[in-house]
């Protein structure tokens, strides 16, 4: 007993000991910088930075990847909407409101419900002058689309309109069809007509928003090219 107390004893210390080498050269490599306090930081947070998607003057669009205690101070977040059930809930700032939509990267899944809610919230925290920081997983699929939602139901943007605003500012959105279609639906409800439709597509022998057909054409193409090449 007394051989495994020590053994776990020298463990620890070998621990520590790396813990203050890693310490000391961190230090040190601050120190020997010319760089002021606020151009580290900056340094440091521009792998995040890069990753937000500023919708408006108080939505930003991001991917779990990217929310921190630095991101929400830095931007003065008030408010946060996580549409990822499967991560932990995490609550980094006590002063912030948490917002959490339970559902699931599925084409199945039901978001129409939560588009109204939702909206509302990120209208009336932007009503009193402050920001919300919207995100899923990847920022692509579930929070892109409640920030369309948003735009439609706040902005007066119809659907094509308001995935294309979107879509300028962070291009790799892609809802998954069937929140695609009910976004469609959410459309028909606030304006009484569709700005975008359902479309069969040959290539992928299933329905899909007709923003998508070409696209989804052009990669088929390509690998009907590559595939004939490949036999000759």
């Amino acid at each position: 007993m007394e051989i495994e107390g020590v053994t776990e004893q020298f463990e620890e210390f070998k621990d520590n000991a790396v813990q203050d080498i890693l310490k000391e050269s961190v230090d040190v490599e601050i120190s020997q910088s010319s760089e002021s306090s606020e151009s580290i930081q900056s340094r440091l947070l521009s792998p995040f930075l890069n990753n937000l998607s500023e919708l408006t003057d108080d939505l930003i669009l991001t991917s779990a990847a990217s929310v921190n205690p630095h991101i929400l101070e830095t931007f003065n977040i008030s408010c946060i909407v996580s549409c990822a059930p499967e991560l932990p809930y995490t609550p980094l700032q006590d002063d912030v409101i948490y917002h959490r939509i339970n559902i699931i990267d599925s084409g199945n899944s039901r978001i129409l419900p939560f588009f109204d809610e939702t909206a509302d919230l990120i209208h009336e925290v932007c009503s009193a002058g402050k920001k919300t920081l919207v995100y899923c997983v990847a920022g692509v699929s579930r929070s892109a689309t409640i920030c369309i939602a948003y735009l439609m139901k706040h902005h007066q943007l119809p659907l094509l309109e308001a995935y294309n605003f979107v879509k300028l500012r962070r291009p790799r959105i892609k809802p998954n069809c069937g929140f695609f279609k009910q976004l469609i639906e959410y459309e028909k409800q606030l304006f009484g007509s569709n700005t975008v439709h359902m479309v069969f597509n040959e290539c992928v022998q299933m329905e899909i928003p007709d923003v998508y057909d070409n696209e989804y054409r052009i990669i088929t193409n390509c690998s009907k090219k590559r595939c004939s090449s490949g036999r000759h």
